[in-house]
């Protein structure tokens, strides 16, 4: 009966110690002098490929830590990594890595499951090749917009962290 118990409250237990919680708030805003380089040079990077383009105006809904409580900066900060982690921009790359070793979180991996990896060639005709390419294009401006939206976030949410920890001192 004993060991069924222990059992049971190891796993009630276990969900928070895993989770990536606001405890670690000291430490993401200790961390923030590392972080701001990382940011400011993947907004750099994503700013000169936007030059030429607009952004249109996102339907993406972010939270924002302006509007937050305490508890809810770390959340906030691994959801918006993960959601950039998944538009899979190679100059977002080192910002994500910095900001999810500081959180000490990870993503959840997608799964491939049920999905088929393989496409079948098809022969395009030149006119379907550059629609392609052009809805390729539009694609990755919007998603450099989306990029550019959520660093804005993230860089308000540790200014707000630096300032707490600041005034904290």
């Amino acid at each position: 009966m004993t060991l069924l118990c222990t059992s049971v409250l190891a796993l009630l237990l276990l969900p928070l110690s895993l989770s990536c919680n606001s405890s670690r708030l000291p430490q993401v805003a200790e961390n923030y002098p590392l972080l701001r380089i990382d940011l400011d040079n993947s907004r750099e990077n994503v700013t000169t490929l936007l030059k030429n383009s607009s952004c249109p105006k996102l339907r993406l809904k972010l939270r924002s830590c302006a509007s937050s409580n305490n508890t809810d900066f770390v959340s906030i900060l691994f959801k918006l990594t993960c959601r950039m982690k998944h538009l899979k921009l190679p100059q977002l790359d080192r910002v994500i890595t910095s900001v999810l070793n500081s959180i000490r979180c990870s993503c959840p991996e997608d799964s491939t499951e049920g999905r088929i990896t393989t496409k079948l060639k098809k022969r395009m005709t030149a006119r379907r090749r550059r629609a392609n390419k052009e809805r390729r294009n539009q694609r990755e401006t919007k998603e450099l917009c989306r990029a550019e939206a959520m660093m804005a976030v993230m860089t308000e949410c540790f200014e707000i962290l630096n300032a707490q920890r600041a005034a904290g001192r």
